[in-house]
């Protein structure tokens, strides 16, 4: 390694057990401008699924050019208010009525949901208005062998409307580190298709508690100016509305690929994933 190169790393600090690190003392102009030191952040989200850089109170364009170190970004869906003047910036304002007080994933009743995302929060309350993020690789691999057999092979359906539904398989293998993914989650994911429909009523709900266990978790107290980017596909996310006053928040979306599934091999599902369960006829 050059001594450039090594100038350049990022210092990184734990902020939980499992799941995320915070960025010491982040220099904003190198983060927008140094390929090594951007590269480096990309790596660091894969590696610890959450990055929190406190404090870094980036413009809108600089959002934008920050963000671009993660992938590519894409604008908001049409439903969702965007910052006026920035078409990639979305901007979620609690006075407005917006709420995200369940866990999920961005986008999941999607077929390609965004890979990444970084918010900036501009407006903060005083007190509460936490944000949670859960480690989905984590959760998965916590599972005993069997019940990761059981998932072998089985599909989910993810739904927010007659325009918005999809199907992904219930464990999904990460695009960029091949780690497994539980891929449920509490507000989009309808039911496990491939399973009769008592079973699925019982171990979905089981699914989605279990991705929530603190010890998956890492908690932000946010700050005027925080910036936290997360991996999108292997993270579930759960915003606290337990505060008074305002908070608005500002998020870019990045561009997405497809999901695989994952084998854990053993007994895996053999049967064809959408021609049982009383979704088959979707």
């Amino acid at each position: 390694m050059t001594k450039t190169q090594s100038e350049a790393m990022l210092k990184l600090r734990p902020v939980s057990g499992r799941i995320g690190v915070e960025v010491i003392e982040p220099d904003l102009d190198r983060l927008l401008h140094d390929p090594v030191v951007r590269n480096e952040l990309r790596r660091a989200m894969l590696d610890h699924h959450v990055v929190v850089l406190r404090e870094l109170d980036p413009c809108p364009e600089q959002h934008v050019r920050l963000a671009s170190a993660i992938g590519k970004p894409i604008s908001p869906e049409d439903h969702l208010p965007r910052r006026d003047g920035h078409p990639l910036v979305c901007r979620f304002d609690s006075g407005t009525g917006y709420k995200a007080d369940r866990w999920h994933t961005d986008g999941t009743f999607r077929d390609v949901i965004p890979s990444a995302a970084v918010l900036v929060m501009r407006t903060s309350p005083a007190t509460g208005g936490d944000t949670t993020w859960s480690n989905c690789c984590a959760a998965y691999e916590a599972l005993s062998s069997g019940m990761k057999a059981l998932l072998d092979g089985r599909r989910a359906i993810h739904d927010q409307g007659p325009d918005a539904k999809a199907v992904h398989p219930v464990v999904v293998s990460h695009p960029d580190t091949g780690l497994p993914i539980l891929f449920v989650n509490d507000v989009f994911t309808r039911g496990i298709m491939n399973l009769p429909p008592d079973e699925s009523s019982t171990i979905l709900p089981f699914l989605v508690r279990h991705v929530s266990r603190p010890e998956f978790t890492y908690r932000h107290r946010w700050t005027v100016g925080d910036v936290v980017i997360w991996d999108n596909r292997s993270t579930q996310h759960y915003a606290l509305f337990d505060f008074e006053g305002q908070r608005v928040v500002e998020r870019v979306h990045l561009a997405g690929g497809p999901l695989e599934e994952h084998q854990h091999g053993g007994n895996a599902f053999s049967g064809e994933p959408d021609t049982e369960g009383p979704w088959s006829g979707r």
